[in-house]
């Protein structure tokens, strides 16, 4: 297993940098949002089970992240808790990937906040279709990003209870589909075009 430390250290960098960038950026989309979109439809508006099972999940990961770089601090060995399944060195590995994965999200995630600056859709839909950046090679940076840490955190925490965590990647791809049939509504060829250039989730790939 990796050193507990390690791993404490990693996750409370990639929730620093997240905040520290993401925080400024939504203050400036609120004070913005009325002069940035030009129709009132969000994301959220599509409540179904799954819709639930993926913000619950979403909730977990903020938890998780918190968690493990606040113990950090205090020096706590709760990477260790019994329920984790030893597994030796594959243990480490697996760990090891959940750290690469969790700093890939986080750099996907903060490219695609950056890149769309405060024209997020979760405010309504934006005047400008964001193709540039992060979004020129994925439709969905936030949303993927999300997945990413999904898988990260399950690497990392090795508890089979966190499985259901998967089922939020099924989430936001269902809400990522309500998402682009509204885009599509509104932008029409313009984005048609840019989906059939760009992969959803996972660059070049998915």
């Amino acid at each position: 297993m990796l050193d507990y430390v390690i791993i404490g250290y990693v996750v409370g960098i990639n929730l620093l940098l997240y905040l520290m960038i993401s925080l400024p950026l939504d203050f400036v989309t609120y004070r913005r949002k009325e002069s940035t979109r030009k129709g009132n439809i969000r994301p959220d508006a599509k409540q179904d089970s799954l819709s639930i099972v993926t913000y619950f999940s979403s909730m977990v990961i903020w938890f998780l992240m918190i968690w493990i770089a606040v113990e950090n601090l205090f020096d706590s060995n709760v990477l260790y808790h019994p329920w984790l399944t030893d597994l030796g060195f594959y243990g480490f590995f697996i760990q090891f990937l959940g750290i690469v994965v969790i700093s890939c999200a986080t750099v996907v995630a903060i490219g695609g906040r950056i890149s769309r600056w405060n024209r997020a859709f979760s405010w309504g839909i934006p005047i400008i279709l964001e193709t540039g950046g992060m979004y020129r090679y994925i439709r969905h940076p936030l949303y993927a990003s999300y997945c990413y840490y999904f898988i990260g955190f399950l690497f990392i925490m090795q508890n089979p209870l966190l499985l259901f965590l998967l089922l939020g990647i099924l989430g936001y791809y269902n809400i990522s589909k309500y998402e682009e049939e509204i885009l599509i509504e509104y932008f029409g060829l313009e984005y048609i075009t840019y989906r059939k250039k760009t992969k959803r989730f996972i660059p070049f790939v998915w």
